[in-house]
């Protein structure tokens, strides 16, 4: 990470800020040190600065709001993509259409576009994260995605080329939007319903009571740690089942209101910790139920 390099990207407009910690942009507030993150403030300056990158051979990733993700604790030498300004706002292009920045959020756009009377994202009321993760991942909740609202995504490739895509040309599935890793998502196209004002809060509410009733939203934690084996059949109740509500390891341990979740109540765990949760929850699971606990939540 040359000078000339930190000095391009700033003068491409992008902010640059060293050796920060990971456990501060991440909602299981896990990590060790980040040697340089970079915030962009647009489409443009973004494509600057992956161009950078791309010509000078460096690797980045991206964080939007770390609320599925575990870093290592020892840090990595990559650069690390973060997005501001521009890149957080929402216009509306159609009478039921919208183009949303990636760097939005998901729970704030589903607060205003469902009270202003537009179904379809009641579901997102209470997961924690931008658009750009939500689309990457394909975030869902309660028997609804964001592919199934999703027309467009623009995307910024690894070697800096903007590209749009038709939400037909990605092979989504359950957790999965098939984007490159190390893509930048920049915006998304959305198609909601018009309806029902009451009724359309009325089910986000719904949603919500039901996230707070059965999740420890007010600890740190990256959200469900294992995808859900099969439709009928969710993570949470295969750990409950094996046992696994309580278990620790150092800072780190399972939820007793959800055993899908890993909690860090004190603010001490480390990355070794959750990972060796997560072993003995795949362990368990496997001696227990005979299933294969494939993780949802990212682990760099």
């Amino acid at each position: 990470m040359t000078a000339d390099i930190l000095n391009s990207i700033s003068e491409s407009g992008g902010v640059v800020r060293q050796d920060l910690l990971g456990r501060d942009l991440t909602t299981l507030c896990v990590g060790g040190l980040l040697p340089v993150v970079v915030t962009v403030p647009s489409i443009e300056v973004a494509q600057k600065v992956f161009t950078i990158l791309h010509s000078s051979g460096q690797k980045a990733r991206v964080i939007g709001n770390g609320s599925n993700l575990l870093l290592p604790d020892l840090g990595f030498d990559s650069w690390v993509i973060r997005l501001s300004g521009d890149l957080k706002g929402t216009q509306k292009i159609g009478e039921s259409t919208f183009l949303v920045s990636a760097g939005a959020s998901l729970m704030s756009l589903s607060r205003d576009l469902s009270s202003a009377g537009f179904s379809g994202l009641e579901f997102a009321g209470g997961i924690p994260a931008t658009i750009g993760g939500a689309i990457f991942m394909n975030a869902g909740a309660h028997g609804g995605e964001i592919c199934e609202i999703t027309k467009r995504v623009t995307v910024i490739s690894p070697d800096g080329e903007v590209v749009v895509l038709d939400s037909k040309e990605l092979p989504w599935r359950y957790r999965y939007s098939g984007l490159p890793f190390g893509s930048l998502v920049v915006a998304a196209e959305f198609e909601l319903v018009p309806g029902d004002k009451e009724r359309i809060l009325e089910k986000r509410n719904e949603c919500l009571a039901e996230r707070k009733k059965r999740q420890p939203l007010a600890l740190p934690s990256c959200g469900s740690v294992f995808k859900n084996p099969t439709p009928e059949q969710s993570a949470g109740s295969v750990l409950e089942n094996a046992g696994m509500k309580g278990f620790s390891i150092g800072g780190a341990v399972v939820s007793e209101l959800h055993a899908n979740w890993i909690v860090n109540p004190g603010r001490n765990a480390t990355a070794r910790d959750v990972r060796g949760v997560m072993a003995e929850c795949q362990r368990r699971a496997k001696e227990m139920a005979g299933v294969d606990l494939i993780p949802e939540v990212q682990i760099w």
